[in-house]
C-alpha cells in the first residue's frame, strides 16, 4: 500500500499534468494576435450573443480534475507569463480610482496568466471596490468591528475585496487591477442603509476559502461572482448551469448589465495593449464582448492584443 508521500506525489503529478493540458488548450489563444474581435449587429449585447456553449473542455477532463480541483486551481494560478498591460501605463489606474465608489463591481480580463483563459470569453474574474478610509468613514462603517480589524491594511492601500485562489481577501489597486481590460459596473437602487450592510457583509467574508468547483450551491467556500451575488442578491446576476453546476460567469454579468437585466449600471470600459490604453465606449465593450464569443469555435478566446 503506497505511503502518504507517494500518494501526495501522485496527486501533484496528476495536478501538474491536468494544468499542462489546460495550458496547451489555451496556447492557441496566447500565441497568435487575432486583432480586434469582429462586431455584432446592433448596439446591445443580448444574452444569446455571448456566454453560450461555455463548456469548452471535454467533460471527461473536467471529471478527472474534479477530485483534485484545488491542486489544479493553485497550479493554474501560478502560471503567469506577464503582468497586465494596464500596469504599463502611468496614471491610468489613478484615473480609474478617482471614478470608483464603494460597492462598484470590476470585471477583469488578464490574458497574461493561464487563469485568464480557464474561463472562455473576455472577462475571467471580478472584484469589488470597497473604498478608502475616507469613503468608509463617509459610509459609516469605518469603526464597525468587521472593518476595524483591517484599518491598517486599508490605510496602506487595500481598497478591493476579491475571491481567488488566496480565498476572500483585501487587495490593493495594483493587485486587483493587474489586467489587460476592465469593466466597471455600479449597483443601482441601493439606499444608504443597504450600502452599509453590504460593505460590512463583504468585510465579514474575508478569510473564506475559495470555491475551486465554482458551485453556487456550496456555501462554505465562494468564487468571485458568487461573493458578489451572496452579499448583494438584489443585483439579479445571471445564473447558468455549466458542467452540472450552477455558476455566474463574469462575461454574462456584463452582457446582462448592458442588456438592462441586472441592477447594475455600466460605468466605464478600459482596455489596453503594450503601447496604449484607452477608456473605450460602451459600443466598444459590446463588440469586444460579443466578438470574444463569436470568434471561438472550441477553445477559450483572448482579448485583442493592441
Amino acid at each position: 500500500m503506497p505511503d502518504a508521500c507517494e500518494v501526495g506525489a501522485s496527486i501533484r503529478w496528476l495536478a501538474w499534468s491536468l494544468a499542462l493540458v489546460l495550458m496547451l488548450l489555451a496556447a492557441g489563444c496566447t500565441t497568435v494576435d487575432k486583432g480586434t474581435p469582429s462586431a455584432k449587429t446592433g448596439d446591445v449585447v443580448r444574452l444569446g450573443d455571448c456566454c453560450t456553449k461555455p463548456e469548452r473542455y471535454p467533460p471527461a477532463l473536467v471529471a478527472l480534475a474534479d477530485p483534485i480541483a484545488p491542486s489544479v486551481g493553485r497550479m493554474v494560478a501560478r502560471m503567469v507569463w506577464r503582468e497586465g498591460h494596464l500596469l504599463r501605463h502611468d496614471g491610468t489606474i489613478d484615473r480609474v480610482l478617482k471614478q470608483l465608489r464603494p460597492l462598484d463591481v470590476i470585471t477583469v480580463s488578464n490574458k497574461g496568466r493561464l487563469s485568464g483563459h480557464a474561463i472562455p470569453g473576455l472577462f475571467g474574474h471580478a472584484a469589488v471596490y470597497v473604498g478608502t478610509e475616507k469613503q468608509l468613514r463617509q459610509a459609516g462603517v469605518w469603526n464597525h468591528p468587521a472593518v476595524r480589524k483591517h484599518q491598517a491594511a486599508i490605510r496602506k492601500g487595500a481598497m478591493f475585496i476579491e475571491a481567488d485562489n488566496k480565498g476572500v481577501h483585501l487587495s490593493t489597486a495594483a493587485a486587483a487591477l493587474d489586467a489587460d481590460a476592465i469593466a466597471v459596473l455600479r449597483p443601482s437602487g441601493l439606499g444608504e442603509t443597504r450600502k452599509r450592510e453590504a460593505l460590512v457583509g463583504f468585510y465579514q467574508r474575508l478569510g473564506m476559502p475559495f470555491d475551486y468547483w465554482f458551485d453556487l450551491d456550496t456555501t462554505a467556500c465562494t468564487f468571485c461572482t458568487e461573493l458578489v451575488n451572496t452579499v448583494l442578491p438584489e443585483l439579479k446576476l445571471p445564473v447558468r448551469t455549466v458542467y452540472g453546476r450552477r455558476m455566474i460567469m463574469p462575461d454574462e454579468v456584463v452582457a446582462a448589465t448592458l442588456d438592462g437585466q441586472t441592477r447594475l449600471k455600466f460605468l466605464l470600459y478600459l482596455r489596453s495593449g503594450r503601447e496604449t490604453a484607452e477608456f473605450a465606449r460602451r459600443n466598444d465593450l459590446v463588440r469586444d464582448l460579443a466578438g470574444a464569443w463569436s470568434e471561438t469555435s472550441g477553445q477559450p478566446s483572448m482579448v485583442a492584443q493592441r
